[in-house]
């Protein structure tokens, strides 16, 4: 089923049938076509979508393409469930217990590099929103004003682990910043109370909600100063990929419709995203979807349809996971993900 829709109506098909009245004495019979509910046809092929965390402003293409119909055309019966982590998202999916995964693909990595029978089908955050969040006042403007602060930085967090490579990217001596060791509970509260002059996060999510509380400098963003890791993506086993190929390929055309539509209409995603998850926050899901846009593709993906992944930039993150956070280099980048399940275009 390839229709396009903008509603929860299942399509259905037309069946012709003969239609005899009595007129006049005399019968006529005409063609008439009549519409048969698509759960006549076949049924729905279940799937559950396992999110990495809470619903957040990059999560709202799946709400929209669910609210809209989009998977149910493609045959899928999709339920979508809130995460804790990664980290349980991937073990999820590599067990089987869910089908499709949105999480870090640095966690997917480190998982697949302890034997975790896992496969990136499809990148959602492309370009690293990994920043440097600081207060306005701090008068941390460039890279270079991290020397002779005081960073808090997460010692479990990808992202924290992976500063140094952006430190030296950017010239920043690295030796001559405090170090902080923070737990993730505290990070905003840290810096809201003055205890650390910046932190690691998110410059479309973290930031924003920081600034909610006290103005903030403008985040410095690890991909300005040449340092991208690939962040969100989706991720199935490879069970699922070997045995349900048809699948991963019908939810995929349907979520990069819901990505182009989230897109164009960043208000629309978030107003079936809250009618799914009506205690999140409008505010910030909104704030995140109207920039979501700006972290969708890289240079190298740009010309591609959504999802599509660069072997270049696969090649440029593992090669930080590698120095910074042990990775074994033995891994193959052409293991951790694959474009061949995508659209060719975003329709």
């Amino acid at each position: 089923m390839d229709r396009v829709g903008a509603s929860n109506r299942v399509p259905g098909f037309v069946r012709t049938i003969v239609v005899c009245v009595l007129g006049v004495g005399i019968w006529s019979c005409v063609l008439a076509a009549i519409s048969v509910p698509a759960s006549a046809q076949a049924k729905l092929e279940l799937a559950t979508l396992r999110l990495d965390w809470l619903a957040s402003g990059y999560h709202v293409p799946f709400f929209l393409a669910l609210e809209r119909g989009y998977y149910r055309e493609q045959g899928i019966d999709l339920q979508i469930f809130d995460g804790k982590g990664s980290t349980t998202t991937i073990q999820v999916v590599a067990s089987g217990a869910d089908t499709f995964g949105a999480a870090n693909l640095t966690t997917m990595t480190l998982g697949i590099s302890r034997g975790m029978p896992l496969v990136a089908v499809a990148g959602l955050i492309q370009k690293s929103p990994d920043s440097v969040i600081s207060l306005a006042g701090a008068g941390i403007s460039t890279p270079k004003d991290l020397e002779g602060k005081r960073g808090g930085f997460v010692p479990t967090s990808a992202s924290d682990r992976i500063f140094p490579a952006f430190a030296k990217s950017a010239g920043v001596d690295i030796q001559k910043i405090t170090k902080l060791q923070i737990d993730s509970s505290s990070r905003y509260s840290v810096l809201l109370q003055g205890n650390a002059d910046f932190v690691i996060g998110w410059s479309f999510t973290d930031a924003y909600k920081i600034s909610k509380q006290k103005p903030i400098a403008p985040p410095l963003l690890f991909s300005d100063y040449g340092v991208n890791v690939l962040s969100i993506g989706v991720v199935v086993s490879k069970d699922t990929l070997a045995n349900r190929s048809s699948l991963v390929k019908r939810f995929l055309v349907a979520t990069v419709k819901g990505i182009d539509q989230a897109v164009r209409s960043p208000e629309a995603a978030v107003d079936a995203t809250v009618k799914a998850r009506p205690s999140a926050d409008r505010d910030a899901l909104l704030e995140a979807a109207k920039k979501l846009s700006g972290y969708l593709q890289t240079k190298s993906s740009e010309s591609h349809p959504y999802g599509w992944m660069a072997k270049q930039d696969w090649e440029a993150s593992k090669h930080i996971l590698v120095e910074y956070l042990g990775v074994n280099d033995s891994v193959s980048t052409d293991s951790l993900y694959t474009n061949a399940f995508l659209p060719l275009q975003n329709k």
